[in-house]
């Protein structure tokens, strides 16, 4: 896999212990699935489906509590960390972020069997921001996080410009 201006161009095979090895077009690093590309890119079609396969499973258990509110706590908890996970380092683009928020639209609507337009209201008495929103709020904790490192001095030299 290539990531860069000639990431389509096939290249010379690399022999490993006498074995080529193949050229993909995704790998998989610390559970991110990067793609080759001009840029840096992900993908994120696996976070979909890790996010609906933990939805289901709970909320066809939840559903028979009679209660909604047992559904969105436990969607808050165990499924809306898989459509977070790693979100404050990785750039995302909006329409990814669209796409993957319509994830927990999708869930609202079956938890509740509201109309598209009255997810919103929902989501919004329920405390459930928009997906970019927490991203945002996620990368503003990860660098101050990373900001209070002792090894972060010499980064910060490094980026300024005398």
């Amino acid at each position: 896999m290539r990531v860069g201006d000639r990431y389509y161009v096939d290249c010379a095979p690399l022999t490993l212990t006498g074995g080529d090895l193949q050229f993909v077009k995704s790998i998989k690093y610390l559970g991110i699935y990067i793609t080759a590309a001009k840029h840096f890119k992900c993908t994120f079609e696996h976070v979909k489906v890790k996010f609906f396969r933990s939805f289901n499973a709970i909320y066809s258990r939840s559903k028979g509590a009679h209660s909604e509110l047992v559904s969105v706590e436990l969607l808050k908890s165990y499924c809306l960390p898989f459509l977070l996970y790693a979100s404050e380092v990785i750039p995302v683009s909006k329409s990814t972020v669209n796409r993957l928020d319509n994830c927990i639209n999708v869930a609202i609507y079956r938890i509740f069997g509201v109309t598209s337009n009255n997810v919103w209201d929902v989501r919004r008495y329920l405390d459930l921001p928009l997906l970019q929103d927490a991203i945002e709020i996620r990368r503003v904790k990860f660098m101050d996080k990373v900001h209070l490192l002792p090894d972060f001095e010499p980064v910060l030299q490094v980026f300024t410009v005398d």
